[in-house]
């Protein structure tokens, strides 16, 4: 598996992967001779979507391509459905078949989408869900019914066209992972999510699938409700030594349970039950803070104080 991160100016983040499932060994995006190209006009010094549209269209002069052929309700469509027609046009444009929107896929980017911008972090890799591997196979709707998967992921104050620009000519720290996932021709199924807030203004997520021959893939209506947690009074076994129990469910399948101590990302433990040694946390009222995710990466939080 590949990932990395890579932070533009103007408040602009993305990140890539590419995973091959073809017997669980990742295979890395591949590299390009390509240059960035500098944005004509700078959507992001204006944060408007007509110049995000402009510089795609000024970009891609360099490939000798036409500008890109709008359909009339471009300017009504939401975000998400910005970013599906521009990657099905950059795709098209060159000859490759277009992608079909997936709800199943929709649901779990628009979900992680949310996921980092509540949790405050930007990675294929969420503190409570896992590596992208983890939240592709735990999916019941997707995890043996595919041979290839991969994912863009976005932060952008121009939530269509800016994240497109970014992932198909701007991209070389990332040697134009995005830019091929999106170009993939192995792919054929697509799900986004996007989400408005944080530092970078929107933050979004594409999924990516090619279905496996051997296993067809069943599309269908996702479930989006979202899992319930409860802590259980604590139990000490032996002085300094907390038993916990969280208690999960949810339509889909609870597929994992992360515990921290006062905050994410302080002495994580994964699994229902948690057994804390308080002999090197010191005296005071402290926060056991349980998070429960899905299947299509919906979570919840309970919390439980305790005093040590």
């Amino acid at each position: 598996m590949r990932r990395a991160l890579f932070v533009l100016p103007f408040f602009c983040v993305l990140a890539t992967i590419l995973m091959v499932v073809w017997l669980h060994h990742p295979v890395a995006a591949r590299s390009s001779g390509r240059v960035d190209i500098p944005a004509s006009p700078d959507y992001l010094r204006t944060g408007s979507e007509q110049d995000g549209i402009a510089a795609i269209n000024y970009a891609r002069q360099s490939e000798n391509l036409h500008s890109l052929q709008l359909p009339a309700n471009y300017w009504q469509l939401s975000a998400v459905q910005q970013q599906f027609v521009l990657v099905n046009l950059e795709r098209t444009d060159r000859g490759l078949h277009p992608l079909q929107m997936d709800a199943n896929l929709s649901q779990m980017a628009a979900a992680y989408s949310k996921q980092m911008l509540d949790l405050n972090f930007f990675s294929h890799t969420s503190p409570i869900g896992g590596t992208f591997a983890d939240r592709i196979n735990s999916n019941p709707a997707i995890a043996t019914q595919y041979y290839l998967a991969a994912e863009n992921l976005a932060g952008n104050p121009v939530a269509g066209a800016g994240a497109i620009y970014e992932y198909m000519y701007d991209d070389s720290a990332e040697a134009w992972g995005h830019r091929n996932n999106i170009l993939d021709p192995a792919l054929t199924l697509v799900g986004i999510g996007l989400v408005h807030g944080g530092l970078y203004g929107t933050i979004s997520a594409q999924e990516f699938l090619a279905p496996a021959s051997f296993h067809p893939y069943q599309a269908g209506t996702p479930d989006n409700v979202a899992p319930t947690i409860s802590i259980e009074t604590p139990q000490f076994t032996v002085p300094k030594q907390l038993s916990i129990m969280a208690l999960a469910q949810d339509n889909r399948g609870v597929t994992r349970i992360t515990w921290f101590l006062d905050r994410i990302g302080n002495q994580p433990f994964v699994g229902s039950v948690w057994t804390l040694d308080l002999s090197h946390v010191s005296a005071g009222t402290h926060t056991l803070l349980a998070y429960a995710v899905d299947g299509a990466q919906n979570y919840a939080v309970a919390k439980y104080s305790i005093q040590v």
